[in-house]
């Protein structure tokens, strides 16, 4: 099937963008999806994590410690710049309960990821 005059006129118009032009375009794009969640009865803002961080947690065999580890990384005050969790919190982390909230923080992970942190289906 041709072209009609006006699609041949609007390719012409188009003028492709240069290798330059593309990389800068994709490496200038750095704006990061969050989502606030309740965890153990307090708002937290986790947000999305970077390509590195998320293969890393599709290769570790071990979810819940990739869970921790992006909990310690990528949760804030909602709102802030401000880090809610430490390196050293890391080991309380598996002192605690499992259940609703740490699900709630996986579905959030896997939103913002498309990555199942804890390999489960369950939601809460």
């Amino acid at each position: 099937m041709a072209d009609t005059a006006a699609d041949q006129a609007t390719k012409a118009e188009k003028v492709p963008l240069s290798r330059g032009d593309i990389r800068a375009k994709i490496f200038a794009a750095k704006k990061r999806k969050s989502k606030v969640v309740e965890f153990f009865g307090v708002d937290i803002e986790l947000r999305q994590p970077t390509l590195g961080d998320v293969i890393n947690a599709r290769e570790s065999t071990d979810r819940q410690a990739a869970v921790v580890e992006t909990l310690v990384k990528y949760a804030f005050i909602p709102g802030t710049d401000e880090h809610v969790f430490e390196d050293a919190d890391a080991d309380s982390f598996k002192t605690m309960p499992f259940g609703a909230d740490f699900i709630r923080v996986s579905n959030a992970l896997e939103s913002l990821t498309e990555v199942n942190f804890l390999g489960t289906t369950q939601s809460a």
